[in-house]
């Protein structure tokens, strides 16, 4: 696991930095681990990393059975806590059902922290996808449509400072991975409001975002349409999608 940057010489809490460290290695593909999987994953020995073990599971964000650890219902209210205090969440739901009534597709809305895309709301279409994007999932920024709305509203300084921290890995044959031409790109989604991304995440998830924009014209997330390449096309997406997810961004916009 790659170890995020901490300024060590500053006023940091290194025991609670390496705490968190210990509790977001347990994610999808890592739902029980041991002692020992914990410690290699996060490059901490054995007796350190239990002592963080223990005190998780005292706290209640972890259980444990024989000799496996596993997060327990408890971290939800982490999450819970950051979405109630959004001023649009509330709202931002119940609009995302329904534009996936309207489309009969997935509609999901997510933000950029720091340098992760991380999904906030999501209403299912009656046609699943591969994919989970459900909230909390964190995905490649540039690889989604709703990422790339995002980093469209960033300066362009901004944008080539994203990239030298991020750069881009291909996930699918479609992938771009050429920062110039996704700089590009992004000046294009800028300009038209709205960004297509076709199978750039997923072989055959082809998905349509808009930004939601707040009282002082920033965009503080996006809101987006997935569904299958072989079922729409970029021209369905343009005339029949767009206009809905228009008019869904901008009524959560008036909470935001």
């Amino acid at each position: 696991m790659s170890e995020p940057q901490i300024d060590k010489t500053s006023d940091r809490a290194q025991s609670l930095f390496k705490g968190l460290q210990v509790l977001q290695v347990f994610s999808e593909g890592h739902a029980n681990l041991t002692l020992s999987e914990v410690a290699d994953l996060v490059g901490m020995n054995r007796a350190t990393t239990r002592r963080f073990l223990l005190t998780l599971v005292d706290l209640g964000y972890l259980s444990i059975e024989g000799k496996r650890y596993s997060l327990t219902p408890k971290v939800m209210t982490l999450g819970y806590n950051y979405l109630s205090n959004l001023p649009w969440w509330q709202m931002a739901n119940p609009v995302a059902e329904e534009v996936s009534r309207k489309v009969s597709e997935s509609c999901s809305i997510g933000v950029l922290s720091r340098d992760q895309l991380i999904f906030v709301a999501r209403a299912q279409g009656p046609r699943a996808l591969t994919i989970n994007l459900s909230p909390g999932r964190v995905v490649p920024v540039h690889t989604a449509g709703i990422g790339r709305v995002l980093l469209s509203n960033l300066e362009s300084s901004e944008q080539r400072d994203f990239f030298e921290r991020n750069p881009p890995v291909a996930l699918t044959p479609y992938t771009v991975t050429d920062v110039e031409a996704i700089l590009d790109a992004l000046q294009q989604v800028r300009q038209q409001g709205f960004a297509i991304v076709d199978q750039e995440l997923e072989v055959g998830l082809l998905a349509i975002a808009v930004p939601i924009i707040n009282n002082k014209g920033k965009a503080i997330a996006a809101m987006g349409i997935s569904t299958q390449a072989q079922r729409r096309s970029r021209e369905e997406l343009i005339n029949e999608f767009l206009p809905i997810l228009k008019d869904g961004a901008q009524r959560i916009t008036p909470l935001a």
